[in-house]
């Protein structure tokens, strides 16, 4: 059966170049960016300088997608019977004429220009995959031959991977052996990464096109279960879903009881969840098909119900962080996600709606529009909440006349810091990040001079320079302190003798979390029982923060028993030595890879260590 199958492979590719011509070709083409890319990047960027950076950008973005353009006009002109040339010609010339336009008109520049350009490119790779399975049916009544369609889709492209996984494997071998039989002098990773490219771009499309199922056989074909796959799901993948929403019904109770949500723990998993179900759901698509009533058919009908909870507590858990640490960008999408699910449940369980596939891929596509492309994106929303944010604390400070000049700006920085006042600290950080940003708004507000806030640590210093002159009646004098280690990530860590666990940190510490008692920084580091720590503010991938204010060590080993709180103490005169690498106490080592420990009043103060735990 397997030799015959292999038989077939010829006649069935050269049916697939009559079938998709121009999506066979784009294969090609794919094939030859993915050469020019890897191998003549450097001389194109020596003779063209930035336009080689926009030719190569759009190499990049233009053949993966024209090929998915060109097989859904290809399927839809299947649907419809129909072998006119001018739809293919429009779609592609739209899509040649379209990503050249967002290549020159967006790429060129720099922040928020680059973010519209990545999410416009990514809407349009979104709406051309989904386009590929949902637009030929897109005047059927039913979702039957969707269902049919993307099933055999998936089959067909799990086939053409694992035989170019083989082919690969093989070619490669054979080029392996010549080398060695024969002491041929191949350049081996030009030769085995071309292969690769060849492997990947042109032959696995190509067998994928050729098990792509016919539009009237999917039409025809009522949708079915095999055994295998029932048994799957009502033995497996049906218990393992009633499991986690048990799970999270516990964790709810939990949350009643104690009122308390460790970070945003919850939402991470209440969105893998929703994944899960959304993709259990459509896979037992047949199931609600059936007339007879059964276990799975039932259950169907219940479990986008019993998700309803689930994401409530998701919106609780965002409410929650919001509360906190105020709304971010990330927190946007997290409610536009949070609000996704509700409509998923909602189309799930309305009845009245027959193509409930269609309507959650439309309703995703739309939303990813209006966060991304339209002036109530995501990063629109979050720039206008900051800049409001900036505008009132510089009202409450009487300012009303812009931009301020450099004086006013140096006084309006200096209040914000060492203001105590979560109002003042989050504009802060929100300003610091508009001026990163080089955002208008920082240019039409403050001072516009070379000083600028090009700098905004040292426009604080050198006000309160200023207040520690001329002003020394009520500020007391101050000696500042900072210290600064970097060690290089290629020096390696010496792991403790009797570590059993490791811990990657990259900590910006609260202004409670840490002090300094004299001659000696002392801070504070809470984990949560499970060894994983806790999530707060911050800029960087592995955010921490102490439970609580600890002011003391007595205070730090009576924190809640969810946690546990390490201690650590180190002088600053040990601080100022560059070679620094570890710190210890009792329990844990803390080795260093940078840390900043700064103090610059009575009140202001900054820590950031980033490296290893290690736990005995």
């Amino acid at each position: 059966m397997v030799l015959a199958a292999i038989k077939k492979y010829p006649s069935q590719i050269t049916s697939a170049f009559k079938r998709f011509p121009a999506a066979s070709a784009f294969t090609f083409l794919i094939f030859i960016t993915l050469v020019i890319e890897t191998n003549l990047f450097s001389l194109f960027d020596k003779v063209f300088g930035d336009n080689a950076i926009k030719f190569f950008t759009w190499l990049a973005i233009y053949p993966i997608a024209a090929m998915l353009i060109s097989l859904t006009t290809s399927l839809v002109q299947e649907s419809r019977k129909s072998t006119d040339w001018r739809p293919q010609a429009i779609a592609n010339g739209s899509w040649f004429v379209l990503s050249l336009a967002l290549v020159f008109a967006l790429f060129d520049k720099s922040g928020d220009y680059l973010i519209y350009f990545g999410s416009a490119i990514t809407l349009i790779y979104i709406i051309a995959s989904l386009g590929f399975f949902f637009a030929p049916f897109w005047k059927e009544r039913n979702e039957n031959g969707v269902w049919n369609f993307l099933q055999k889709s998936f089959k067909a492209a799990v086939v053409a991977i694992l035989v170019s996984a083989i082919l690969l494997g093989a070619i490669e071998g054979f080029v392996f052996g010549f080398e060695q039989l024969f002491d041929a002098d191949f350049d081996s990773d030009f030769t085995y990464l071309n292969i690769f490219y060849f492997c990947a771009s042109v032959v696995a499309p190509i067998l994928f096109f050729t098990k792509i199922p016919s539009i009237e056989e999917c039409l025809d074909e009522a949708p079915a279960l095999s055994k295998f796959a029932s048994s799957t799901i009502r033995f497996l993948f049906i218990p393992v879903l009633a499991i986690g929403t048990l799970l999270f019904y516990a964790y709810i109770l939990k949350f009643i009881a104690l009122w308390y949500i460790p970070g945003e723990t919850p939402s991470y998993f209440v969105i893998g969840f929703m994944i899960y179900m959304l993709v259990l759901v459509t896979v037992m698509y047949p199931v609600r098909l059936a007339a007879e009533q059964s276990f799975e058919k039932r259950f169907i009908k219940i479990i986008p119900a019993a998700c309803l909870p689930l994401v409530i507590l998701m919106s609780i858990d965002i409410s929650n962080m919001i509360s906190k640490l105020g709304i971010d960008t990330e927190y946007i999408y997290a409610i536009a996600l949070n609000i996704y699910f509700y409509a998923i449940i909602a189309i799930l369980l309305i009845e009245k709606i027959s193509r409930k596939m269609r309507y959650i891929a439309i309703v995703f596509c739309a939303m990813f529009f209006v966060l991304t492309q339209t002036p109530f994106s995501a990063p629109n929303i979050n720039e206008r909440i900051w800049k409001s944010s900036i505008e009132n604390a510089l009202a409450e400070q009487g300012y009303s006349k812009f931009p301020l000049n450099e004086e006013d700006t140096k006084n309006f920085i200096f209040k914000l810091m060492e203001s105590e006042g979560l109002k003042s600290q989050r504009a802060l950080s929100r300003l610091i990040s508009l001026e990163e940003s080089n955002n208008i708004f920082v240019i039409t507000h403050f001072s516009t001079s070379k000083m600028s806030l090009n700098d905004l640590k040292r426009l604080h210093r050198e006000a309160f320079e200023k207040s520690n002159c001329c002003d020394e009646d009520t500020t007391k004098k101050f000696e500042s302190f900072e210290a600064d280690i970097d060690h290089p990530k290629n020096e390696g860590v010496d792991i403790p003798k009797g570590a059993k666990e490791a811990i990657n940190l990259d900590l910006d510490f609260d202004r409670d979390d840490f002090k300094f008692e004299g001659d000696t920084l002392v801070f504070w580091l809470s984990l949560f029982d499970n060894d994983s720590t806790k999530t707060g503010k911050g800029d960087t991938a592995n955010k921490t923060n102490k439970a609580d204010s600890t002011k003391s060590d007595k205070d730090a080993n009576e924190k809640d028993s969810k946690y546990k709180t390490y201690t650590f103490r180190i002088t600053k005169q040990e601080l100022m030595q560059d070679t620094l690498k570890t710190i210890v106490n009792d329990r844990v080592t803390l080795s260093i890879n940078k840390l900043h420990a700064e103090q610059w009043s009575e009140k202001g103060r900054s820590l950031r260590i980033e490296g290893i735990l290690f736990i005995k």
